[in-house]
């Protein structure tokens, strides 16, 4: 388990074993982490899904296959998943119309360590110089953007949302929708909230992923970020949406292409992916989607303007922004606060800048949304960084 990981904290361990494609991904962690005889397939680019799934057909000895879950993040990236024996899984890897097989894996988030100091991060980003007290904006405030949360579900009757949070997907199916953990709530409040929020005139849509343990499989946040890819394309929301990741893997525990590949293209459409660093004080080229070049990463800064000692570095880190003792909504009432410390709390503070930007200077992709953050971003004042781009969050005011 990762120790000082204070977000979703993603456990797979794979490597690529040999097969007619080495692209059949063994996942090597502990048993528990697996899901028996459950794949994610990943169709070759050239292959028409159909064809992909009349192929699993005929392995699998039936007459239609229908799968329980099917993805298409963009014209590279789909496929769906599959229930098979390992050694049919081999079979499905040598198709020439698959790209790619994984044997699916648990999520898993790590207990949350609880703190009393006040918040500070909405002055720090809309002020140059430390400690000021108060927090400056455009009173568009993010109007017309759509947030989406990927994470543990959103408490959607806090008070601190006023009716702007809406209930998008879940992907969980072992509970009631709603945030029955607190994380997601957190995050969300941190991006949009009317007291602790960035950007408090933006609409919040809530992407549950991970259950109340923590623990739910990579398959779940693959079919978060599918739905989302649909729902921006259908409702015309390209430049307009905003999608806060705070989850990641640690690649030293084994491959983890296939979430580097779905977060790619999420990214690709169009839409402003900002994802946590980690919490493991290694480079962030060790953790993905972190490191996966079309999203902005984000590492974590206190209240004196310090890498925080937990936050990953490195120069893949876009930009840092307040993620120490960080106090937001949270659950069990629709007054509940919480006060808590993790890249996971820096990465919604971006979020949220994003959502501000594009409501105040219009629409931009997601690429384009990161280059004007760290444009913006106040320069030199970190300390403790180790290889980073001196940026701290800033929106511009």
């Amino acid at each position: 388990m990762l120790r000082l990981f204070n977000l979703l904290a993603l456990l797979p361990a794979a490597f690529a074993a040999p097969s007619q494609h080495s692209n059949l991904v063994r996942v090597k962690r502990q048993e528990a982490d697996l899901i028996p005889n459950q794949y994610l397939i990943k169709a070759s680019p050239s292959a028409d899904l159909e064809t992909v799934k009349a192929d699993v057909a005929r392995i699998l000895g039936v007459e239609e296959f229908v799968p329980d879950e099917e993805f298409r993040i963009n014209d590279v990236f789909e496929g769906f998943k599959v229930e098979a024996a390992p050694e049919v899984a081999e079979q499905l890897n040598a198709l020439n119309t698959v790209e790619k097989v994984q044997q699916d894996f648990m999520v898993e988030i790590q207990a949350i360590t609880q703190q009393t100091d006040p918040p500070y991060g909405l002055a720090r980003i809309s002020s140059r110089t430390r400690g000021t007290t108060s927090y400056k904006y455009d009173d568009s405030a993010g109007a017309g953007t759509f947030v989406y949360v990927v994470d543990t579900g959103i408490n959607l009757n806090h008070v601190d949302f006023g009716g702007r949070a809406s209930f998008g997907f879940s992907a969980v199916t072992d509970e009631a929708n709603g945030d029955l953990n607190g994380h997601g709530t957190h995050c969300a409040g941190t991006a949009a909230g009317r007291t602790y929020g960035v950007a408090k005139s933006a609409s919040i849509i809530d992407v549950k992923v991970i259950n109340r343990t923590g623990r739910s499989p990579l398959s779940n946040l693959v079919a978060g970020m599918d739905w989302i890819a649909n729902d921006v394309r259908s409702k015309g929301r390209i430049g307009r949406a905003v999608v806060s990741m705070s989850l990641g893997a640690d690649r030293r525990a084994g491959d983890t292409g296939f979430l580097d590949e779905a977060t790619a293209a999420l990214a690709d459409i169009g839409v402003f992916v900002t994802v946590s660093s980690g919490n493991a004080n290694v480079d962030t080229d060790l953790f993905t989607p972190a490191r996966v070049p079309q999203v902005c990463t984000v590492g974590a800064t206190d209240r004196n303007d310090r890498r925080g000692d937990f936050s990953n570095f490195g120069p893949l880190v876009d930009v840092l922004a307040p993620g120490v003792d960080v106090t937001s909504a949270w659950i069990g009432l629709t007054t509940a606060t919480n006060t808590i410390t993790g890249t996971s709390m820096a990465c919604p503070h971006v979020a949220g800048v994003g959502a501000y930007l594009l409501g105040m200077e219009g629409s931009r992709n997601g690429a384009q949304l990161c280059s004007r953050i760290q444009e913006l971003s106040t320069k030199d004042v970190i300390s403790n960084l180790k290889g980073e781009q001196n940026r701290l969050l800033y929106n511009g005011v």
